[in-house]
C-alpha cells in the first residue's frame, strides 16, 4: 500500500509542475535503478506501466531491463517510444539525436507524442531561460543545466501545436521541472 501512496504523491508533484511550468517540485527517492537518479526511478514508477513504451537515449540495456522489470513498460525504439529517458552523462550528440527522433503525434492523435525525461548534471554550465504560455501569469525565469542546442531543438519540435514533446528535467538534488509543449522557452541573454 505504501508504494501506491508514494507514487500518487510523485504523480501529484509532476501534475503541479506541468500545470505551473517553471515551478520546481521535489520528488522522493524510494526506488533505485542503477544508472539513473532515484527521482527518475520515482517518475518511472508513477508514469510508466504496461500500456506505454519507453527507451533510453543510449539504448542502455541494463537500465532498460531494470525499468521494464519495475514498471512492466514495453521497450521500443526511440521513434516509437512514449517516454524517452536521457540518463545523466549521456553524450550531447546522443541526447540531441534522441530528442530529434522523438515522436510528436499527429493532428488526429496529438497525444501520441513522446515525453522526454532528462537527467541534468547541476555542475554543468547553466542557462537562464524565459518561459511563457499557459499556466504562467506573465513570464517565468528558470536556470537549467542544458545547452543552447537542446533549447533550439525543443522549440523546433514544438513549433506546430498541438504537435510536440513534453519535457521533464530532473536534477541530482531531486528538483524537478516539467515543461509541456505549450510552454515557450527562450534563453535570456545578458
Amino acid at each position: 500500500m505504501e508504494t501506491v501512496h508514494y507514487t500518487q504523491r510523485a504523480f501529484r508533484t509532476l501534475l503541479n509542475c506541468f500545470a505551473r511550468p517553471g515551478t520546481a517540485g521535489k520528488l522522493e527517492n524510494n526506488y533505485t535503478v542503477n544508472g539513473l537518479y532515484a527521482e527518475t526511478a520515482t517518475i518511472c514508477m508513477s508514469l510508466l506501466d504496461g500500456e506505454v513504451s519507453f527507451q533510453t537515449a543510449n539504448k542502455h540495456r541494463e537500465i532498460n531491463q531494470s525499468v521494464h522489470a519495475i514498471t512492466g513498460c514495453q521497450i521500443k525504439s526511440l521513434e516509437q517510444a512514449d517516454f524517452i529517458i536521457i540518463p545523466h552523462g549521456t553524450e550531447q550528440q546522443q541526447l540531441l539525436k534522441a530528442i530529434e527522433l522523438a515522436k510528436v503525434g499527429d493532428l488526429i492523435d496529438p497525444q501520441k507524442s513522446a515525453t522526454i525525461i532528462i537527467e541534468l548534471d547541476e555542475i554543468a554550465p547553466t542557462i537562464t531561460a524565459q518561459l511563457t504560455g499557459p499556466g504562467i501569469k506573465t513570464v517565468e525565469h528558470i536556470e537549467l543545466a542544458v545547452g543552447k542546442e537542446l533549447l533550439a531543438l525543443r522549440t523546433s519540435k514544438n513549433k506546430e501545436f498541438p504537435l510536440g514533446i513534453d519535457c521533464i528535467f530532473i536534477e541530482r538534488s531531486g528538483r524537478v521541472i516539467a515543461l509541456p509543449r505549450t510552454t515557450s522557452m527562450s534563453e535570456v541573454t545578458n
